[in-house]
């Protein structure tokens, strides 16, 4: 911490306290300086730094140039501090900005938000509320970048019916996935989002000492770098984001966290495989319609195929059904004689089955057992090239190069 003296200080009462990294400008007056919480420090992971200036003072660009976001007083009953934010705006349309306000009616904070402020704080300042108004802040930009960086490829995996072998192939593609995209110097990360009933974590001989009910918890406050802390690896290098350890009733979930989630995941992560609940909600729909492919795993059976159509339709009438939906049917039986051909499979669906799986319960199930993937048990086993022909089926929609 130190204090920068300014030249001018004795003829306007400026100057500046570093108190860690340049992120975010605190401009208050002198005496709402003395009158308020001064923080120590980075708060809600900005470094602060605090520059005495009248609150109709000039705001010069050299300030303004390390500023990833800033805290201005305002005073509503003066024209010329009005003034000042509205020329700031102007001249500034991009960068977040925070009206610091004595006692604020909600008629003020109506027209400093129309005049464009992301937020406002009461004055004289206190350390917490300006914490909670940073987190949000520190949020929003988080999701704008993540709009408008370049993201990683999504891959949902949705089951017909309980049992049919979805979370088998989420983490038998992903953790091959994950070894093909380390050879590219790509990261592969897998979420099981069945909140309920999730299992992924166990298929894999993970044990986190984070889950996504943790990153569901932490609300605004969730970055990369929590979401890579909650993160167990694997040894072919899957990231495993395992599910809740308790049952969590699938309603409690706010859709846009676990949205926001998401698409920060995929901005952390070149691929990302979501592991989806048996039920649909809201989120788990709209993160079907963000998917870059979309695996509905189904089985040569009556009551598999008929809550596969139904899920078809389901997708088609809520607008989803342009979605990438690529049929793979499980546990094919390799006989002459078969009860269900893939072709009577894709009649039934009028849809095209994309893959399949041959039936080999003993080597899945062992692999399962000992978490490991099929391809190192068994690589020239049908399984393992079944997944395979998946994974390399995934990279073609995705329409990215492994050189």
């Amino acid at each position: 911490m130190g204090v920068v003296n300014n030249p001018e200080t004795e003829m306007g009462g400026k100057w500046t306290l570093r108190t860690g990294e340049a992120s975010v400008q605190l401009i208050l007056s002198q005496a709402e300086i003395v009158a308020g919480e001064i923080p120590a420090g980075e708060i809600a992971g900005f470094g602060v730094t605090v520059n005495a200036l009248p609150s109709s003072a000039p705001v010069t660009e050299e300030l303004l140039s390390p500023a990833r976001a800033i805290v201005i007083e305002v005073v509503p009953s003066s024209s010329e501090s009005l003034s000042r934010l509205i020329a700031l705006r102007a001249a500034h349309p991009l960068l977040p900005m925070v009206a610091a306000v004595r006692e604020p009616t909600l008629q003020v904070v109506r027209a400093l938000l129309k005049a464009g402020v992301n937020d406002v704080v009461s004055l004289p300042l206190k350390v917490d509320e300006l914490r909670g108004v940073l987190d949000q802040l520190r949020a929003d930009m988080q999701r704008q970048q993540v709009r408008e960086g370049k993201l990683g490829k999504i891959v949902s995996v949705v089951r017909s019916v309980g049992g049919v072998g979805a979370t088998t192939l989420a983490t038998q593609a992903a953790s091959l996935h994950a070894r093909i995209d380390a050879e590219a110097g790509r990261k592969t990360c897998l979420f099981d989002l069945d909140l309920q009933f999730g299992n992924a974590g166990t298929y894999l001989a993970v044990k986190p000492k984070l889950t996504l009910q943790d990153l569901l918890e932490a609300g605004s406050r969730v970055d990369g770098a929590l979401l890579k802390s909650a993160c167990a690896q694997t040894e072919t290098g899957l990231n495993v984001i395992a599910a809740p350890t308790d049952i969590v009733p699938l309603e409690s979930v706010s859709a846009d966290q676990i949205l926001d989630i998401i698409e920060l995941a995929a901005a952390e992560f070149d691929t990302v495989y979501l592991d989806l609940p048996g039920n649909w909600t809201n989120w788990s729909l709209s993160l079907v319609a963000r998917s870059d492919a979309v695996l509905l795993v189904v089985e040569t059976t009556i009551a598999s195929l008929r809550q596969a159509k139904r899920q078809l339709a389901l997708m088609r009438s809520q607008g989803v059904g342009d979605a990438p939906i690529q049929i793979v049917v499980n546990r094919v039986e390799k006989k002459l004689f078969k009860p269900i051909s893939l072709s009577d499979v894709e009649r039934a669906l009028g849809h095209p089955a994309a893959f399949s799986i041959a039936n080999d319960f003993h080597l899945v199930s062992t692999a399962l057992d000992q978490g490991l993937l099929v391809q190192d048990l068994k690589a020239g086993s049908k399984v393992a090239k079944d997944i395979s022909e998946i994974v390399g089926g995934c990279e073609i929609l995705f329409e990215r190069s492994n050189a």
